[in-house]
């Protein structure tokens, strides 16, 4: 092979690998200003597809665990009364039992109290919660009240 055959070879591998670099480069920038060009000697460029239009992100869901660092509550009654809140304003749930908070202190990754019975009924003593007629699978079933609403949404302040 002489000397000239092997030099046009690597020129025109040479070539390849810059259009392919700038066809990469257009891909990844595709917002910048193309560069002036230098006044070489080049192929006439192959034409790229257009990029493909990245989708926004989706909307974060929001979690037990996230809404009860939010709330930040100071012990587990009120961690329970942030729990009903969110399983009714978030969950979509009419009414909910024992096992709902509980499920809901594993979901929030909370140590689960010794009785969250007991939790629920501090919160209807202090008026944040109260008792519905309808039992929810077998179990006592509670909702919110409008000063156990109220009482969450000011961050645990009385109204």
């Amino acid at each position: 092979m002489s000397d000239s055959t092997h030099l046009a070879k690597l020129e025109a591998i040479l070539k390849e690998h810059e259009e392919r670099i700038k066809s990469l480069e257009q891909r990844l920038e595709p917002r910048k200003p193309a560069e002036p060009k230098v006044a070489v000697q080049q192929p006439a460029p192959t034409p790229t597809p257009a990029p493909t239009p990245v989708a926004p992100p989706a909307p974060k869901v929001l979690t037990v665990r996230h809404f009860i660092l939010e709330k930040g509550p100071t012990d587990d009654v009120q961690r329970a009364l942030v729990i009903g809140y969110f399983l009714e304003k978030h969950g979509a749930y009419e009414s909910f039992n024992a096992k709902d908070i509980e499920k809901g202190f594993v979901e929030g990754r909370e140590k689960v109290p010794g009785n969250t019975s007991d939790k629920l009924l501090k919160n209807v003593w202090k008026g944040n919660m109260m008792q519905v007629k309808e039992d929810k699978d077998g179990l006592k079933a509670y909702v919110l009240t409008n000063a156990g609403t109220k009482f969450v949404e000011t961050g645990f302040k009385q109204a």
